[in-house]
């Protein structure tokens, strides 16, 4: 539990440390006109994804349990993967569409090239999908293993669910309503992790969440808006309908979305809890 506050205190100054130099050394500045740049995103993301596998692995030492076992690896990594993807992009889209259809919001295409508008969102596609990878090695790996030592797998997953939210607290235009969300969102995918017998549903969901909003639509993901984004969104209306400076993410259309992934996922996918909890 010490090793895990110790690594929640310093690893944005570690991973900081080792990537500001390296993007510089490449002239990569991480954002331009109020949006992330997607190659000093990439390699901010890939550094931090060596520095969460480093952090599992040393949790794993500790704790004595097999870093390559549950929850890092399980039945139908593939298929889990996909099927998250799927219900994070399908619920993130539909939040949003909901904020447009309510007249809240206005959408139009960027103006940008068909091979910049592939090279772009596939580029973010990649690139998101290995930030949450990161993210979930530490939320729903690392935090899940040493959280249910204390308080069990029920109670862990509460653990998860606030730490999802307190890390975000620095975010640009981070609301109640978002932490609120995040909160039930960091708790939805530490449940998953039980449900199916590994993170990579949670991995998929949390993929298609982060590119539905920024990378697709154009509205700010987390407080932050990406460059080379397919479409331009707009809001208009209250910051309540629209999620603010935070983005879609902050809507209370969020809240609806977060449900509805849940739904799908007890609908979809096969409890395994039993056998998670025996590996």
């Amino acid at each position: 539990m010490l090793f895990v506050a110790v690594v929640y205190l310093g690893f944005d100054q570690v991973a900081d440390a080792i990537d500001t130099p390296l993007a510089e050394a490449f002239n990569l500045p991480v954002s331009a006109y109020g949006e992330l740049k997607l190659l000093p995103y990439a390699l901010l993301m890939a550094v931090r994804l060596v520095l969460e596998l480093l952090v599992v692995a040393a949790v794993c030492g500790i704790l004595g349990c097999r870093m390559f076992g549950f929850p890092l690896v399980g039945p139908e990594i593939g298929k889990l993967t996909a099927i998250g993807l799927a219900i994070g992009l399908a619920v993130m889209v539909c939040a949003i569409l909901a904020i447009m259809v309510t007249g809240n919001a206005n959408v139009a295409v960027s103006t940008q090239s068909p091979l910049s508008a592939l090279l772009h969102g596939g580029g973010w596609l990649i690139f998101d999908f290995i930030g949450a990878t990161g993210e979930e090695l530490f939320g729903r790996v690392a935090v899940l293993l040493v959280a249910e030592r204390f308080v069990g797998w029920r109670g862990a997953i509460i653990v998860s669910g606030l730490m999802f939210s307190v890390l975000h607290f620095g975010n640009p235009g981070a609301s109640w309503i978002w932490l609120a969300r995040l909160f039930f969102q960091g708790a939805l995918l530490a449940y998953a992790v039980y449900r199916t017998g590994s993170v990579w549903w949670s991995v998929g969901y949390h993929t298609g969440w982060n590119w539905a909003s920024a990378p697709l639509f154009g509205a700010a993901g987390s407080g932050y808006l990406d460059e080379g984004h397919l479409l331009d969104f707009t809001p208009t209306g209250s910051s309540m309908i629209t999620g603010g400076a935070v983005g879609p993410e902050g809507s209370i259309f969020a809240f609806v979305a977060v449900l509805c992934a849940f739904v799908l996922l007890v609908t979809i996918t096969p409890d395994r809890r039993l056998l998670a909890r025996q590996v």
